[in-house]
């Protein structure tokens, strides 16, 4: 998809279709007037009939009968226009390329209007515009026989003002890139289970870390054991694909080896439950339960672009959590990294095993800030729905840090609480701790468990289990994954 911005007039417009916004009480802009006449006043007959909607996302189709050179009109519903932000200009973009793709379009014009005043406000726009096209255009159809290429291919954005103080030149490459970084996460959680085992993530780590100035380590079986990471281990221990630990450096900081950040996701490239095994039904889905490792790719491909001033390690803690003759068992003990003991309560709780010898790896390697995502707990979709992602942490400033950028990419997050007095449903009389803390407050216990291993570092952990996949198409989300906190985590590393 290729983007332009342009001064014109509509009349001048020659795509497939032109599109235009459309506010609640038909709040008319002088765009919409302007076309409205030439179309010997259309939009007022159909609003009158109530036929044209301004609820988010939703779009009328006009055929414009040759009163202009496109072909169609496109009215994009837009809510309330002083409610309007530029979280929900993108959901409205991705709804409205997937129409323009149904509609087999291969062009089109969307119209910015504004007062020309603030190139700021104007840029921002355009970004969100242009990720919500991208990203609300994704498929994934690589296995599919007889494939249904997206048409859409030319993006107009047209500013159809005198004021000519917004400009045409606009470098389009940093969100074009952003947005295939998220692509490419959907992409491997998307990816059968036979093909993105632990070897198919190491190779994907190799082709985003060549011809880049990311520097690339891989810690097998044997090397692992070398750091004592029995945890890692045991989970893995069941499956013939041996787990692996991937580390991926970006050092856009050499002078201030302090100014660091280690972005770790689990990475379980099937879950079975192991000898706890899953239902059925529950296991159809466990090939997503890597999506953790699949943002880190995703961020260490934007960065390796964007280049930030930050020193970045992304961490993929991966294994297969397979039962097995030599499976690990309920009731083994196995020691981190760092030393801690740990007791298998239920091997289905694997996630958090992973991770404790991930984030132990960070630790001992001087990381002062971490963030670890997992698709961790089923009880986080009771507690929170599919509407925001569940944040945990021990440092109320890196938090808030956190926070204040998710208000700038439109993602939500919701802090939940980490108390130590919930320490004592996870503490064990065999080892240092167990993991798994019973029934009551499983989200909480879960990210406690992980934060036991975080050392001195302010450490976030992101359970997004119930927001890494969309069920449906909603916005910028075609049903399937998501790529949820790709743009988060990398606004505060930018920021």
């Amino acid at each position: 998809m290729k983007f332009k911005i342009l001064n014109s007039s509509l009349i001048e417009l020659n795509t497939d279709s032109i599109c235009i916004p459309y506010y609640k009480n038909n709040n008319k802009n002088t765009d919409l007037n302007s076309v409205n006449n030439l179309i010997d006043n259309l939009i007022d007959e159909l609003d009158a009939k109530k036929q044209i909607s301004s609820d988010l996302g939703a779009i009328t189709n006009i055929y414009t009968m040759n009163k202009l050179k496109s072909k169609q009109l496109i009215l994009i519903g837009m809510g309330e226009e002083k409610e309007l932000n530029y979280e929900k200009i993108r959901k409205a973009s991705g709804s409205l390329g997937r129409f323009l793709n149904n509609m087999k379009n291969d062009s089109a014009s969307i119209i910015i209007s504004g007062d020309g005043n603030n190139i700021l406000e104007f840029n921002k726009t355009v970004n969100a515009i242009s990720q919500g096209l991208i990203l609300g255009t994704y498929k994934y159809d690589k296995f599919k026989t007889n494939k249904k290429p997206n048409t859409l291919e030319r993006i107009d954005l047209i500013n159809t003002q005198d004021d000519t103080s917004y400009g045409t030149s606009y470098n389009f490459e940093e969100i074009i890139n952003e947005s295939d970084s998220i692509n490419l996460v959907r992409n491997l959680i998307n990816e059968p289970p036979n093909y993105m085992n632990p070897s198919g993530l190491e190779n994907v780590a190799k082709d985003i870390v060549e011809n880049s100035e990311l520097e690339l380590t891989v810690l097998n079986v044997k090397e692992m054991k070398d750091l004592g990471m029995e945890v890692i281990l045991g989970v893995g221990q069941g499956s013939k694909n041996d787990p692996k630990m991937i580390i991926i450096n970006y050092n856009g900081d050499k002078e201030n080896k302090a100014n660091n950040i280690a972005i770790i996701g689990k990475g379980i490239t099937f879950d079975s439950g192991g000898l706890n095994l899953k239902p059925g039904m529950s296991m159809r889905t466990m090939k997503q339960d890597m999506s953790g490792s699949a943002i880190v790719l995703g961020v260490m491909k934007a960065i390796a672009h964007q280049k930030p001033k930050k020193n970045v390690m992304g961490i993929l803690a991966i294994a297969e959590n397979m039962p097995g003759g030599n499976a690990q068992r309920p009731g083994d003990v196995v020691r981190a990294m760092n030393g801690k003991t740990v007791e298998i309560g239920n091997t289905d709780a694997e996630g958090r095993l992973v991770l404790s010898d991930a984030l132990s790896y960070a630790v001992d390697k001087g990381i002062n800030n971490i963030i670890d995502i997992a698709t961790l707990t089923g009880a986080i979709s009771i507690a929170l729905g599919n509407e925001y992602t569940g944040l945990f942490g021990n440092d109320q400033e890196f938090i808030d840090k956190f926070l204040i950028s998710s208000k700038s990419t439109g993602e939500k997050f919701w802090q939940l609480p980490v108390d130590k007095n919930y320490s004592k449903l996870y503490k064990n009389s065999i080892a240092d701790i167990e993991n798994i803390g019973g029934r009551e407050a499983g989200s909480i216990t879960g990210a406690m468990i992980i934060g036991e291993f975080a050392g001195n570092a302010s450490w976030i952990h992101l359970d997004i289990a119930s927001t890494i996949t969309s069920p449906k198409d909603v916005g910028y989300n075609p049903k399937g994954p998501t790529g949820v906190s790709v743009r988060t985590i990398l606004n505060l590393i930018k920021n």
